[in-house]
Protein backbone atom coordinates (compact mmCIF):
# COMPACT_ATOMS: atom_id res chain seq x y z
CA UNK A 1 0.00 0.00 0.00
CA UNK A 2 1.45 3.42 -0.91
CA UNK A 3 2.43 5.75 1.97
CA UNK A 4 -0.22 8.30 0.99
CA UNK A 5 -2.99 5.74 1.26
CA UNK A 6 -1.80 4.55 4.67
CA UNK A 7 -1.64 8.13 5.90
CA UNK A 8 -5.13 8.89 4.60
CA UNK A 9 -6.45 5.64 6.05
CA UNK A 10 -4.81 6.40 9.40
CA UNK A 11 -6.26 9.90 9.48
CA UNK A 12 -9.71 8.54 8.67
CA UNK A 13 -9.42 5.95 11.45
CA UNK A 14 -8.35 8.57 13.99
CA UNK A 15 -11.22 10.85 12.91
CA UNK A 16 -13.72 8.03 13.27
CA UNK A 17 -12.38 7.18 16.73
CA UNK A 18 -12.66 10.80 17.85
CA UNK A 19 -16.24 11.05 16.63
CA UNK A 20 -17.10 7.80 18.41
CA UNK A 21 -15.50 9.03 21.64
CA UNK A 22 -17.51 12.25 21.42
CA UNK A 23 -20.76 10.29 21.09
CA UNK A 24 -20.13 7.67 23.80
CA UNK A 25 -20.24 8.76 27.43
CA UNK A 26 -17.81 7.35 30.01
CA UNK A 27 -20.58 5.08 31.33
CA UNK A 28 -20.91 3.51 27.85
CA UNK A 29 -24.20 5.13 26.89
CA UNK A 30 -24.60 7.09 23.68
CA UNK A 31 -24.64 10.88 24.07
CA UNK A 32 -27.64 12.62 22.59
CA UNK A 33 -27.29 15.57 20.28
CA UNK A 34 -27.82 18.97 21.82
CA UNK A 35 -31.49 19.74 22.44
CA UNK A 36 -33.04 22.88 20.96
CA UNK A 37 -33.80 26.01 22.98
CA UNK A 38 -37.60 26.17 23.15
CA UNK A 39 -38.30 28.60 26.03
CA UNK A 40 -36.77 31.52 27.92
CA UNK A 41 -35.12 31.42 31.34
CA UNK A 42 -37.88 33.70 32.68
CA UNK A 43 -40.53 31.20 31.55
CA UNK A 44 -38.75 28.32 33.31
CA UNK A 45 -38.44 30.40 36.50
CA UNK A 46 -42.15 31.23 36.41
CA UNK A 47 -42.87 27.56 35.69
CA UNK A 48 -41.02 26.48 38.82
CA UNK A 49 -43.48 28.50 40.90
CA UNK A 50 -46.57 27.16 39.13
CA UNK A 51 -45.16 23.61 39.24
CA UNK A 52 -44.53 23.86 43.00
CA UNK A 53 -48.13 24.92 43.60
CA UNK A 54 -49.97 22.74 41.09
CA UNK A 55 -47.83 19.72 40.14
CA UNK A 56 -45.29 18.87 42.85
CA UNK A 57 -47.84 17.19 45.11
CA UNK A 58 -48.16 14.31 42.63
CA UNK A 59 -44.95 14.52 40.58
CA UNK A 60 -42.51 15.39 43.38
CA UNK A 61 -40.68 18.59 44.25
CA UNK A 62 -37.76 17.58 42.00
CA UNK A 63 -39.95 15.96 39.28
CA UNK A 64 -38.91 12.58 40.72
CA UNK A 65 -42.43 11.18 40.79
CA UNK A 66 -44.73 10.11 43.56
CA UNK A 67 -48.46 9.59 43.05
CA UNK A 68 -47.77 10.67 39.45
CA UNK A 69 -44.89 9.53 37.23
CA UNK A 70 -41.46 11.17 37.22
CA UNK A 71 -41.18 14.06 34.80
CA UNK A 72 -37.40 14.09 34.51
CA UNK A 73 -34.42 11.86 33.98
CA UNK A 74 -34.41 8.35 32.55
CA UNK A 75 -38.21 8.12 32.65
CA UNK A 76 -38.48 10.93 30.11
CA UNK A 77 -35.86 9.41 27.84
CA UNK A 78 -37.54 6.00 27.94
CA UNK A 79 -40.95 7.54 27.38
CA UNK A 80 -39.70 9.51 24.41
CA UNK A 81 -37.87 6.58 22.86
CA UNK A 82 -40.58 3.97 23.29
CA UNK A 83 -43.54 6.14 22.30
CA UNK A 84 -41.85 8.71 20.02
CA UNK A 85 -43.45 11.33 22.26
CA UNK A 86 -42.97 14.90 21.11
CA UNK A 87 -43.07 18.11 23.12
CA UNK A 88 -46.41 18.83 21.42
CA UNK A 89 -47.80 15.45 22.44
CA UNK A 90 -46.73 15.94 26.06
CA UNK A 91 -48.11 19.47 26.10
CA UNK A 92 -51.44 18.29 24.70
CA UNK A 93 -51.69 15.64 27.41
CA UNK A 94 -50.79 18.10 30.16
CA UNK A 95 -53.25 20.77 29.01
CA UNK A 96 -56.20 18.39 28.83
CA UNK A 97 -55.50 16.07 31.77
CA UNK A 98 -53.55 17.97 34.41
CA UNK A 99 -53.74 18.66 37.23
CA UNK A 100 -55.43 15.34 37.83
CA UNK A 101 -57.78 16.74 40.49
CA UNK A 102 -58.86 19.65 38.23
CA UNK A 103 -58.01 18.94 34.56
CA UNK A 104 -57.55 21.83 32.11
CA UNK A 105 -57.90 24.35 34.93
CA UNK A 106 -54.69 26.34 34.40
CA UNK A 107 -54.38 29.29 32.07
CA UNK A 108 -52.61 28.91 28.73
CA UNK A 109 -49.70 30.92 30.14
CA UNK A 110 -49.43 28.66 33.20
CA UNK A 111 -49.31 25.51 31.08
CA UNK A 112 -46.61 27.04 28.89
CA UNK A 113 -44.37 27.98 31.80
CA UNK A 114 -44.84 24.58 33.47
CA UNK A 115 -43.71 22.93 30.24
CA UNK A 116 -40.73 25.31 30.12
CA UNK A 117 -39.80 24.24 33.66
CA UNK A 118 -40.12 20.53 32.79
CA UNK A 119 -37.93 21.04 29.72
CA UNK A 120 -35.34 22.91 31.78
CA UNK A 121 -35.24 20.14 34.38
CA UNK A 122 -34.56 17.68 31.56
CA UNK A 123 -31.59 19.62 30.20
CA UNK A 124 -33.18 21.57 27.38
CA UNK A 125 -31.46 24.97 27.26
CA UNK A 126 -33.21 28.32 27.55
CA UNK A 127 -33.10 30.55 24.52
CA UNK A 128 -33.95 34.10 23.47
CA UNK A 129 -37.45 33.40 22.13
CA UNK A 130 -40.36 32.63 24.44
CA UNK A 131 -42.36 29.46 24.04
CA UNK A 132 -45.96 30.10 23.02
CA UNK A 133 -49.05 27.98 23.54
CA UNK A 134 -49.33 27.39 19.78
CA UNK A 135 -45.61 26.61 19.50
CA UNK A 136 -45.75 24.14 22.39
CA UNK A 137 -48.86 22.48 20.95
CA UNK A 138 -47.30 21.97 17.54
CA UNK A 139 -43.71 21.16 18.53
CA UNK A 140 -42.37 17.98 16.97
CA UNK A 141 -39.22 18.00 19.11
CA UNK A 142 -38.81 14.57 20.72
CA UNK A 143 -39.01 14.24 24.48
CA UNK A 144 -35.84 13.08 26.24
CA UNK A 145 -33.70 13.93 29.21
CA UNK A 146 -30.36 15.53 28.43
CA UNK A 147 -29.01 15.30 31.97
Amino acid sequence: MPAFSRTALGAAAVSAALVTCALIRPDGTRAASAPPALYTAAQAAAGATVYAGKCALCHGAQLEGGAGPPLSGPNMTTLGQKTHLSVGDLFGYITTNMPMNDPASLSHAQYVVVLAYILKQNGYPAGPRPLTYAGASSSGVRIASYR
